[in-house]
């Protein structure tokens, strides 16, 4: 059977060390070429740069590439509240969490509601120390050990499906409107770098096709 993926990708933290190490970053904005950011895909938290890219200007400044896992929040109807149906999409210099958001009623507002294309931060508003200009995605830096269960890997056609015992590699993808990603996919004779090996061809919370992964580098 072939790996696909319906939706947005999603993670279920099976075991991961950041949860308690407290290696969880989210104050550098993201890249502003990337339009569409998934959980489960990987990023540079790029200090050197300011932002989160995958595409830094010095990589080995970069330091390791840690992996998106936002905390899912969903305003649309209750038939879109599944964790495949959220996204960071950016509108503008803001973001929506649903493709709803953007191709609702009125393109580029919020279901037709506040206009987010564009949105800038009002300077009027002296009572705050401190306002990001852009979005903050939530990386969690992953360890030797760590357990998560995802279908954020490269989508597979019969009959080169994924196995328990392979080693999956984070691999930079171009989406068709320029947003680059790592996205974890079959590794090559020889890996190197961070790997994770396939536990278990498992199923996501709402039945799609998952797999559980354990990092071994």
């Amino acid at each position: 059977m072939a790996f696909t993926r319906v939706g947005y990708g999603q993670v279920e933290p099976n075991q991961l060390s950041a949860q308690k190490t407290g290696q969880i970053y989210a104050s550098l904005p993201l890249d502003a070429d990337v339009k569409v950011l998934q959980n489960g895909e990987f990023m540079y938290y790029s200090y050197a740069d300011g932002m989160v890219t995958a595409d830094p200007a010095n990589a080995d400044a970069a330091g390791e590439l840690m992996l998106v896992f936002n905390e899912i929040k969903l305003y649309e109807p209750f038939w879109r509240r599944s964790y495949k149906d959220f996204a960071m999409i950016r509108v503008g210099d803001n973001y929506v969490t649903s493709d709803l958001a953007v191709n609702g009623p009125v393109e580029g507002q919020y279901g037709g509601g506040s206009t987010t294309t564009g949105a800038t931060i009002n300077p009027a508003h002296t009572e705050y120390p401190y306002r990001m200009d852009g979005i903050a995605p939530r990386l969690f830096k992953t360890n030797v050990g760590d357990i998560f269960t995802t279908n954020m890997v490269k989508q597979l056609a019969d009959p080169a499906v994924y196995a328990v015992g392979e080693i999956l590699v984070p691999v930079l993808n171009t989406a068709a409107d320029g947003t680059k990603t790592f996205v974890l996919e079959k590794a090559g004779a020889s890996p190197t770098g961070m790997q994770w090996v396939v536990a278990k061809v498992y199923t996501m919370p709402d039945g799609q096709d998952g797999l559980k992964i354990q990092r071994i580098a």
